[in-house]
Formats: structure tokens, sequence, C-alpha cells
């Protein structure tokens, strides 16, 4: 699935560029380090709950896109070290459908996250989401597989204007990121959520860090 990716990303012009871990120099560099880990894209299924006192409704649950990205952070001791934590990390997702445009343009979309009191050096997650209702919009259809519908993703994470670490699939090469690479891309805004402005919200405890859409 790996190299197929990257064949049709070769194909439509998209992998001719790289990856780098930072932009260039914008005045102090950020008092923090980012470490990617994995990243995990697959389904979730709509959450069903029950709840007293209510009329409940009849409802069939639908799949959803979960973006499960695992990292770390340090920062210097001056910020408090492996007890510190960091309020000013981003992440911008970029996400590329198995579905064209009339003009034969592939449907992405992408969303900047802000990240809310990063703890220091232990393992992190941030999630994102698709709706089930973009989902359709995009692809047309009801049914979604993450395996197939997914032609490509990218996270980076970003800190007073300055790249710190990221990934993707296909996996960006020498350069600038493939997901800049936007000629063949119609790109929709406000498709990716995060996990507060979801049903998934009151789920998974402590698992992942507190963000919100920019």
């Amino acid at each position: 699935m790996k190299h197929s990716l990257l064949l049709v990303f070769s194909l439509i012009g998209l992998v001719d560029s790289a990856y780098s871990q930072a932009a260039a120099p914008s005045g102090e560099a950020p008092k923090v380090k980012v470490d990617m880990k994995r990243v995990v894209p697959g389904e979730q299924g709509t959450p069903d709950f029950a709840a007293g006192n209510v009329n409940m409704k009849r409802w069939r649950p639908k799949k959803w896109f979960e973006l499960d990205a695992e990292f770390e952070i340090k920062v210097p001791q001056d910020a408090g070290g492996r007890n510190g934590s960091y309020s000013g990390l981003q992440a911008n997702v970029y996400l590329v459908f198995n579905a064209q445009t009339k003009d034969g343009k592939y449907e992405a979309a992408k969303a900047t996250l802000t990240l809310t009191s990063v703890p220091a050096s232990e393992s992190c997650h941030l999630l994102a989401y698709v709706s089930p209702s973009d989902l359709r919009a995009i692809l047309q259809r009801d049914t979604f597989t993450s395996t197939t519908d997914i032609r490509g993703w990218g996270i980076e994470f970003v800190a007073d204007g300055q790249r710190l670490a990221g990934d993707g699939n296909p996996k960006p090469t020498t350069g600038n990121v493939w997901w800049e690479k936007t000629d063949n891309l119609s790109i929709r805004e406000g498709v990716i959520k995060a996990k507060s402005e979801t049903p998934f919200a009151i789920l998974f405890g402590d698992y992942d860090i507190e963000a919100k859409t920019r």
C-alpha cells in the first residue's frame, strides 16, 4: 500500500519535496523539541451513549475517520525540564482523499489544531477526526474504509512559526513537504475536527492532549 501511494503521488506531482525539521530562522528558537513516535490513521464508529430522562432516538452509527498521532516533547530546564509543559504547540493536519473533483483535482482537507498544556517527557497523543457527513460529501457515498479512501495524510508540529517535527504517508523526501504542492488538490477547510468538536469529546480520559481548531 505504501509503495502504491508513493507511485500515485509521484504521478500527480506531489512527491518532489522533503520535510525539514526547522523552517528558516525567525528570531529565537522555540523552547521545545518534538519527537514523533507514530501516526495511526483508521476508523471509529460513532459512540452510542445512554441517557436518562430523555426520549431516545433511533439512529444508525456510522464511521468516522480518526488520525492518532503519538509524540513526545522536551523543554529546557528553565521551562521545567522533565516536569515542565508547553502551551504554544500547534499541529497542521493534511488529508488527501481517494476522490476527484470534476476538473481532476484530488479532494483534500487541512486544519490547524492548537494544543494546550502539553506535558514534557511523556507519551502524548493528538486526535483529529472527519465526520461521516463530511466523508459522504467528499466521497459521494455512505461507506468509508480508511485504507482505501484516504490517499495520503500528513502532520507537522509547529511552534513560534517553525516546523519542529512531522510525518506523512507518503513520507516527504528532500526539500519541502508534499502537502505544500497544492496545484493538484482541491482543499477543504473545516472538515478536520479536534476531538472536542465531536461526539468523542468525553471519551478516552487523559489519553490525548486537549486541542481545538484554530
